[in-house]
């Protein structure tokens, strides 16, 4: 069994692991929502027969149809290997899983979007509202705000794919692990240690945006759109 004092010299290097991990979590699903929303907004506006459903099509098969590991050694030996391009093993990282949350995110969103009161539509329109104004100003805000049980779900799932990343070399909370199993020999202990912080960084971002979701939610405003059937 590990023992203390390994446990005690071992913890800075952990949580400085654990630091990178969260960095490289908050990089993807940051830059996958940048990315996400818009192309959501694009599928939620456009029709069947719309020419952007095909570009849209292939974007959301190509990025939620690889597995994680593959596509990030895509970006990480493949791109990062043509002539004049370097991609460092972090930046890769923050890639492949960024393009993959983004084609996550975009039905998340996408599917926030359809979950807005029509009637809200029909006044924005009555009130003369441009098709831009209507959005941002209408749909988007609330949008947000219905999307957040997904967005913390797909923290979730952001969080257990970065540990892939010790895999083209990011020293991060999966590395370190690595690091403490073969310094100590206890593999077993090791890594219990690293599933549980693993699932305490898992906890924590579910707690936050638990708590953003209660501070954002309007009284009554749920209830009024499972009645209108939005």
């Amino acid at each position: 069994m590990m023992s203390s004092s390994d446990l005690l010299a071992a913890l800075p290097g952990l949580l400085k692991g654990a630091g990178t991990t969260l960095l490289i979590v908050m990089t993807a699903v940051g830059s996958g929502a940048a990315l996400g929303l818009p192309l959501g907004v694009l599928w939620f506006a456009s029709s069947s027969g719309s020419a952007l459903r095909l570009p849209l099509w292939v974007f959301d098969r190509l990025f939620r149809g690889f597995p994680a590991l593959v596509l990030l050694f895509l970006v990480y030996f493949g791109i990062g290997s043509l002539p004049g391009l370097k991609v460092s093993p972090f930046a890769a990282v923050a890639i492949a899983l960024g393009l993959r949350s983004a084609a996550y995110q975009a039905q998340l969103f996408r599917s926030a979007l359809g979950m807005v009161d029509r009637r809200q539509l029909d006044a924005a329109r009555s009130l003369g509202l441009s098709r831009i104004r209507t959005l941002t100003c209408v749909l988007i805000p609330q949008a947000l705000r219905f999307s957040l049980p997904g967005l913390a779900n797909e923290y979730s799932v952001v969080l257990k794919d970065s540990a892939l990343a010790f895999t083209v070399g990011v020293i991060e909370l999966m590395s370190r692990g690595k690091f403490l199993a073969m310094a100590t020999k206890d593999t077993t202990s090791t890594y219990l240690l690293i599933a549980s912080v693993y699932w305490l960084l898992t906890q924590a971002g579910a707690s936050l945006f638990r708590l953003i979701e209660q501070r954002r939610r309007i009284p009554g405003l749920g209830e009024q759109t499972r009645r209108s059937g939005g």
